[in-house]
């Protein structure tokens, strides 16, 4: 009986043994890297939620809400520019108080425009272009996918180092004028600004349905926004295919722990490991 517990002990020695050797191996493999391109419709989303509540700060007006989405056809890859053509359709939402003495071009006290589906609808790419607006970001070319796309991760598009330029406006819109749609530039400094775009009936004769005259409002005549943020905490796109990052060093932690339940266990099972502070 002891020999065939003697037996029995060893088995179950080597046999943690080697897995706790095989657990140690592949937490030190090199991590594979991503592949550079990821096929398929993708989202990108910026919001104020995004921002820490201290970092949205009013300048003129007090507009603290906004929201952004842009579903585009992909593919998804490094080094690669995204513009209005990539778009299929982008929602947003903004809303704030305005100034009201002196009052602004519009007079209006408030505003809130909302191009999501449970307000005015959607806009298509169509829309947006023949409307003036314009978006425009290009990731780095050696994005890692694994965590999504951080706004630094973006190339600086100019010599102010703007990183992504969403413009909203509705220059020349024929079926209504108005004063409040939005543009939004961030930085690679980690600096923005939201505020309205520069929106005009032109030679339409649109008017605005609150106001009944026609619109020629400048840039930050209604609102202005700065904001500031860390460009590597703010996540605009998600990891392809929901990717989950483990914590550094996870991996050889549990290795450890395994080897050490192995030495804990072998022959003579009644022993135990001490600490020496």
């Amino acid at each position: 009986m002891r020999v065939r517990l003697l037996l029995l002990s060893l088995m179950l020695w080597t046999g943690l043994v080697g897995l706790a050797g095989n657990a140690l191996a592949i937490s030190t493999e090199t991590p594979m890297e991503p592949p550079p391109s990821f096929p398929g419709e993708f989202t990108l989303e910026l919001s104020a939620s995004d921002f820490l509540q201290s970092s949205v700060m009013p300048m003129f007006g007090n507009v603290r809400r906004f929201t952004f989405e842009f579903d585009l056809a992909g593919p998804l890859e490094s080094g690669r520019y995204y513009e209005n053509d990539d778009i299929l359709d982008v929602r947003y939402l903004v809303s704030g108080s305005l100034n009201i003495d002196p009052p602004t071009p519009s007079g209006f006290a408030a505003f809130r425009l909302n191009r999501q589906a449970s307000g005015e609808g959607t806009i298509s790419r169509e829309e947006w272009a023949n409307q003036g607006s314009e978006f425009l970001f290009k990731i780095v070319h050696d994005a890692h996918f694994l965590d999504g796309i951080q706004l630094s991760e973006l190339v600086s598009l100019n010599a102010e180092g703007a990183v992504l330029i969403i413009d909203a406006r509705e220059f020349k819109r024929l079926d209504r004028a108005r004063y409040h749609p939005p543009q939004i530039i961030l930085y690679a400094d980690g600096t923005g600004q939201l505020r309205n775009s520069n929106n005009s009936s032109g030679g339409t004769g649109t008017m605005n349905p609150g106001t009944g005259l026609l619109v020629d409002v400048a840039f930050g005549e209604e609102y202005i926004t700065k904001l500031n943020f860390d460009p590597s905490a703010i996540t605009i796109i998600d990891a392809p295919g929901g990717t989950v990052v483990p914590e550094p060093g996870t991996g050889l932690l549990m290795g450890l722990g395994l080897a050490g339940l192995a030495i804990a266990g072998g022959p003579g099972g009644s022993r135990r490991l001490r600490w020496r502070g």
